[in-house]
């Protein structure tokens, strides 16, 4: 079990280097947009479909509600 401590922000310590990536993926089918949690962005284009040119569109930080 992984020790979890919560951020001052509330935010949890697992998530706190965790981003929402979005990527729209372009391949000979239609385009699709993909949703991919990565700390880094080389790290979610590894995680991508393979024969897909991937677009950045986006950045989140996991964890967050702006509710």
């Amino acid at each position: 079990m992984k020790k979890s401590t919560t951020h001052p922000q509330e935010r949890d310590s697992h998530t706190l280097n965790k981003f929402i990536w979005r990527f729209l993926a372009l391949s000979t089918a239609k385009p699709r947009l993909i949703t991919i949690e990565a700390e880094t962005e080389a790290e979610a284009r590894q995680q991508s479909p393979d024969g897909c040119v991937m677009v950045f569109s986006a950045r989140f930080r996991a964890g967050v509600s702006h509710a």
